[in-house]
């Protein structure tokens, strides 16, 4: 079967692997449909992400298809059945596990970062990885659920309520999913960006105060917005440290910053314990496929419209290309197997 590799810089573009088999009478084998391009996968093509450095990698974490076959122990998925895959693996043992954050085992094995991914024709993984998903959700959009369960966890960490409102720095795909969680959670949502493309699409699907960082400044629209109170969340998804700064100054007392594009930054701990702030981490996901899934209806419009390319499977180069090329008018990329 076809899959696509890379080896760092050295090289990148299908191969010919030997076809997948169960060896467990929990796994599932599932023929891949539809993966979706996102900035881990182009920092493996670049040769810049450490958990790949120096080795050969299969990419893709967002992806689904169709079971073809199950293990003997597999007890509610069958072939025929689309499916979502959910891209970790933990000890289950950990004092991180034993907590219910697999996300964070100190050994978590991330599909197509650290292990093999989803960018070949089949892909077997254990019954638990994989989730059930409706017909009306259609193969480009089942590409984009695993990266609003990032959004959904980014929400529940940091433990957005109707009332809430948040400030979302960068409109990228993450961003844009997280707003578009946040707001059909309830919540007030602004997000800053600088792009023209991306405030363009942010605008597109719906959110309601969309900042022009490169025109406006933040901080006065920000304030104006909350009644010089302050957003309540402050999310940075950007990951420019003095935005990541900016943030924290902003915050509301009670209020909770996540970094999530991890980036190093400064604060102050008098002005932090004065206002009682917290820095709440998210990482990948956990427990967030299901309720994503289940309310999925809220976001397909806003998926189709985030989804500005789609490529066949044989021109996954090509895509990979396009995406490092980082254009503000790119949203998602999707690949497809059986374009139909």
């Amino acid at each position: 079967m076809k899959a696509f590799m890379i080896e760092e810089t050295k090289f990148a573009g299908l191969i010919e692997v030997e076809e997948p088999r169960i060896t467990s009478p929990t796994e599932v084998k599932v023929e891949v449909e539809s993966v979706g391009i996102c900035g881990t996968d182009i920092k493996i093509y670049e040769g810049h992400h450490s958990q790949s450095l120096g080795q050969k990698r299969i990419p893709g974490h967002e992806f689904a298809g169709v079971v073809t076959e199950v293990g003997s122990q597999v007890r509610n998925l069958r072939p025929g059945d689309r499916v979502v895959h959910e891209p970790i693996s933990y000890c289950g043992s950990c004092y991180a596990c034993l907590r219910g954050e697999g996300n964070v085992c100190r050994d978590v094995r991330v599909t197509g970062c650290n292990c093999s991914g989803g960018m070949e024709e089949y892909f077997v993984a254990e019954e638990r990885q994989w989730h059930k998903i409706p017909d009306w959700i259609t193969w480009n959009q089942a590409a984009l659920i695993e990266p609003y369960t990032i959004g959904a966890q980014i929400c529940a960490r940091a433990e957005l309520r109707p009332e809430d409102t948040m400030l979302i720095y960068g409109a990228g795909p993450i961003g844009l999913m997280l707003a578009d969680t946040a707001l059909h959670l309830g919540a007030k949502v602004f997000i800053s960006e600088i792009s023209q493309g991306r405030l363009e699409l942010a605008r597109k699907i719906g959110i309601p105060h969309v900042i022009d960082s490169g025109k406006q400044d933040v901080r006065k629209e920000v304030m104006e917005l909350t009644g010089d109170y302050g957003p309540n969340i402050v999310a940075d998804c950007a990951g420019v440290p003095r935005l990541a700064e900016e943030g924290m100054e902003l915050l509301s007392p009670c209020g909770r910053f996540v970094p999530v594009a991890g980036v190093k930054f400064t604060f102050d701990g008098y002005m932090a314990m004065r206002r009682q702030l917290k820095i709440t981490a998210s990482r990948l996901q956990m427990h967030q496929f299901v309720p994503v899934i289940a309310r999925f209806r809220l976001y397909q419009q806003h998926a189709d419209a985030m989804i500005t390319d789609v490529f066949d499977f044989q021109d996954t180069k090509e895509a990979f290309g396009l995406a490092a090329e980082r254009r503000p008018e790119t949203g998602k990329i999707v690949l497809r197997f059986h374009k139909h």
